[in-house]
């Protein structure tokens, strides 16, 4: 990891690394808080729902309480007496000597099953009378199935109910109802509530929760009726004097089986007694959850007995019954405002790809810069070389060390040889720093395929003379009479570069030919020049084209004259000239490039 290469993709290693690492973190950080909002999205569209649920029931639910809440305590007797009564001469009637029915005797209710009244000598209801009562009821056309279905109720009630415990319970509500700043309703003063049973935290709280919007509601209608009775509607009621009614109470009681019953503590003359209502829970469960179809599937939302929620159940709790509203919810939830998915998508594409475009390019750059180090390598070699010859022969022609005209004679040629080699050299590099910046115009023109070739016969041959290498021409009659629109001396080079490779590389040879084939074909005009060299291996054959790069190992690269130009500059003349030069198999060994043109 000492050369420049192996430190540079190092810190390359190690920056992509820590990269990587910081976004596959925020990726992570990012996808929790997405899920955590969508999950925040999900509870608050339940919460959306239960809200809107729970204020239908309670709603639909308080009036009925409240027609509750407003009885009479004397609607508990099925026959009371009225506390004022006058004849039609306006005499008044003693309020023994005067009984009226009760609205609740022959009354049946789906949801509310029984009316009764927890009395010192047991359990009464008005629904339900016995002896002279019942007889007088059934006289004043009260069908014996009603007082029957009422009786039967009764029955249950008076073997069901733990009346100790709704009397706790209900006393227990009460004595609470001042924390909220709440008043029963009456006109007088509530006698001393017995010692409150002792309950759960929670269970107080949701008992003082249900009865103190009871309470609320409750009164509101209170106030409502007091309202019209003063306005003389005859609909409307009042209180009479000695007696208190305290607020409905929804309690939960645990006999034979679970019944929930809402009920009130009454004084009347004295005598504290409990009224109440049996609810048929399954029936108000039936109806409750009938009014949310557009909230929640069927089968998904159910209504449960819950006396003691944790702080986490509080939000799904009736106002209006010890009970909670349990729901699922399967709907579609919006998705988050940003998108975060395709966010992270792009953001890990833009990310890899930009390392990767990142990689290429440091190693094309490192790449180059290696070339560009062999090329200056080969360069001053190449010029050295013959610098070193020029210098040497030039002193000794000149210090007159030659005296033989056959030796100057000599000397002379290889001066102007190795002259040659650098005009060579300092073409090639020209040629292409004008390709590669784009300055390269070619100067092209119409000519016979057959003068063209001409033309460039001669510096090939010379060329390969040098090294004892000869050249053979194949052209056939197609291709003598086409004509082509090109830069010949860009052509001239072309052929050139490639007749240099094989006299640098295969001159030792046992073929000395150089084969160049012409034809033409399909519109096409192909040079083919073949040698009988080593040729080029397949781990090459892409690198040769690659500018200073000479297709060998660094340690040989400068084995063999040249700074890795020559095929660079013929591949890219040619593909300016709208040709192409590539390298093909040749059957009998050794390299073979054609360059292919354009018929004009």
């Amino acid at each position: 990891m000492s050369s420049p290469r192996g430190r540079a993709s190092l810190w390359f290693v190690v920056v992509a690394g820590v990269m990587l690492a910081v976004l596959s973190w925020l990726t992570v950080a990012l996808l929790q808080l997405d899920g955590d909002e969508r999950d925040a999205r999900r509870q608050a569209a339940v919460q959306e729902r239960l809200r809107l649920a729970l204020w239908r029931m309670d709603s639909w639910l308080s009036p009925q309480l409240a027609r509750e809440t407003l009885r009479p305590a004397s609607d508990y007797s099925a026959f009371p007496s009225p506390g004022n009564a006058w004849t039609k001469g306006f005499n008044k009637i003693g309020k023994d000597l005067v009984v009226m029915q009760s609205p609740l005797l022959g009354a049946e209710s789906p949801l509310f099953r029984l009316h009764f009244e927890v009395r010192s000598n047991g359990i009464y209801s008005p629904q339900a009378p016995v002896g002279n009562e019942r007889d007088f009821a059934e006289a004043n056309g009260i069908t014996p199935d009603v007082l029957n279905r009422a009786q039967s109720q009764l029955r249950w009630l008076q073997t069901g109910l733990p009346i100790q415990v709704l009397r706790e319970k209900i006393g227990g509500a009460v004595a609470q109802l001042p924390l909220f700043g709440c008043n029963v309703i009456t006109n007088a003063a509530l006698p001393p509530a017995p010692t409150p049973q002792r309950f759960k935290p929670q269970e107080v709280a949701q008992l003082q929760q249900s009865v103190v919007e009871l309470d609320n509601r409750q009164r509101n209608y209170l106030n409502f009726a007091n309202d019209a009775n003063r306005n003389g509607n005859p609909g409307s009621w009042t209180l009479t004097d000695g007696e208190t009614v305290g607020p409905m109470v929804p309690v939960w009681v645990d006999g034979n089986e679970a019944s929930l019953v809402f009920a009130r503590r009454v004084t009347i003359a004295g005598e504290t007694r409990i009224q109440g209502v049996l609810v048929d829970w399954q029936r108000l469960q039936a109806e409750l959850l009938g009014l949310l179809p557009d909230l929640f599937e069927p089968g998904c939302a159910s209504i449960v007995r819950c006396e003691g929620p944790t702080p986490e159940e509080q939000p799904s709790m009736m106002a209006t019954v010890p009970a909670r509203l349990v729901a699922e919810f399967h709907g579609s939830v919006l998705s988050a405002d940003l998108p975060v998915t395709t966010i992270l998508w792009t953001t890990w594409s833009v990310t890899l790809l930009g390392l990767l475009v990142l990689g290429f390019t440091l190693r094309a750059a490192l790449g180059f810069g290696e070339r560009r180090a062999r090329f200056a390598s080969a360069v001053t070699h190449e010029l050295r070389t013959p610098l070193t010859t020029f210098r040497m022969y030039s002193e000794m022609l000149a210090d007159g060390m030659v005296k033989d005209p056959k030796d100057q004679q000599h000397y002379l040629r290889t001066l102007q040889r190795e002259s040659d080699r650098l005009a060579r050299v300092v073409e090639n590099v020209l040629a292409w720093s004008r390709l590669e910046e784009g300055r390269f115009t070619a100067r092209c023109q119409r000519v016979n395929v057959k003068d063209l070739v001409a033309k460039v016969i001669p510096a090939l041959g010379q060329r390969l003379g040098e090294v004892e290498m000869t050249l053979d021409l194949q052209m056939d009659d197609a291709a003598c009479d086409a004509v082509v629109e090109t830069d010949e001396e860009a052509i001239g080079q072309i052929l050139f570069n490639i007749a240099d490779n094989a006299a640098k590389y295969a001159a030792a040879a046992e073929d000395s030919q150089v084969h160049l084939r012409v034809t033409c074909k399909d519109g096409r005009v192909r040079l083919t020049m073949c040698d009988g060299g080593p040729g080029i291996d397949r781990q090459h054959r892409r690198s040769i084209f690659v500018p200073f790069d000479r297709g060998s190992v660094p340690g040989s690269s400068n084995d063999v004259p040249g700074v890795g130009l020559g095929l660079p500059l013929a591949r890219g003349l040619a593909r300016d000239l709208k040709g192409d030069l590539r390298l093909e198999d040749n059957p009998g060994g050794g390299a073979c490039f054609v360059l292919d043109l354009p018929v004009a």
